[in-house]
């Protein structure tokens, strides 16, 4: 199950590679400025930052996935 998580994961990488390291910057810079903020560490911007960077990761796994 996990695994066609992320192969699914694997293949959206793949064809928007361009969006995904400016979308994991941006949204790791707004979870740290709401932790300065509000002083919570439980916060969109870092949820956002984790989901971005399993976009990015399965990309790169995904010729390793599919042997």
């Amino acid at each position: 199950m996990l695994l066609e998580v992320m192969e699914i994961a694997g293949f959206v990488y793949y064809y928007t590679w361009f969006i995904w390291p400016f979308a994991f910057v941006f949204a790791l810079g707004n979870g740290i400025k709401e932790v300065i903020e509000t002083k919570k560490v439980y916060n969109k911007g870092f949820i956002g930052a984790g989901i971005t960077l399993l976009f990015i990761l399965a990309g790169i796994a995904l010729p390793d996935l599919r042997s």
